[in-house]
């Protein structure tokens, strides 16, 4: 059952969402504007179907799905770029891969449904560390 503690949670953390998603794009626009699009969009999407699979575990594999496009975009840019750190990158791209493996399994392993809410949180942690470095 969903609170609404949790439901404001919910809304302030995908809300928290958006400034990283507007520094990663001004970073990438500098050296790859279609990538710099495709990472927003998808950033964007990921916060909005998120909240979606915050109510209704249905959209669980359209969350996963998405932050799997946005991860893997970001990733491959910055591996490729350097905008953010290339391990950071790499690890970012993996992290992609495996949200699309998530999202094939979710229709089929319920517990997979909240997944999408701790690996979100989980590297958004890990990003918080790299921009304070960089």
């Amino acid at each position: 059952m969903t609170g609404p503690l949790s439901l404001l949670l919910v809304a302030v953390g995908y809300g928290f969402l958006l400034p990283p998603i507007a520094i990663i794009h001004v970073r990438n626009t500098a050296v790859r504007q279609s990538g710099a699009i495709l990472g927003t969009i998808a950033g964007a999407a990921t916060a909005t179907v998120g909240i979606s699979a915050s109510v209704n575990a249905n959209a669980a594999p359209a969350s996963l799905f998405a932050m799997g496009v946005w991860w893997w975009t970001i990733g491959k840019m910055s591996a490729q770029t350097g905008v953010l750190p290339r391990a950071f990158g790499y690890a970012t791209a993996a992290a992609g891969a495996a949200a699309f493996a998530l999202a094939a399994l979710a229709p089929f392993q319920p517990g997979v449904a909240g997944a999408d809410h701790t690996l979100l949180g989980l590297w958004l942690l890990a990003l918080a560390v790299v921009l304070l470095r960089s």
